[in-house]
């Protein structure tokens, strides 16, 4: 399955919740000072690159019976 993420600012938006992107390191520091600064909840997304499939790096866990 190809799951797609949603539009996390029109997510928050649609909750009434201040929602901040930050791109890279600085522009975090940046949406963390806000959001603890936000009288309200905010949302935070962060995108990040593609993720290693984690079946590819897992063992499977078997137990002796």
């Amino acid at each position: 399955t190809e799951l797609k993420n949603p539009d996390f600012m029109k997510l928050a938006d649609s909750f009434g919740v201040k929602g901040i992107r930050a791109k890279d390191p600085a522009a975090l520091k940046t949406a963390l000072e806000q959001g603890f600064a936000h009288s309200g909840p905010t949302l935070i997304e962060v995108p990040v690159g593609k993720m290693p499939d984690p079946w590819g790096i897992s063992q499977p866990f078997s137990r002796a019976r």
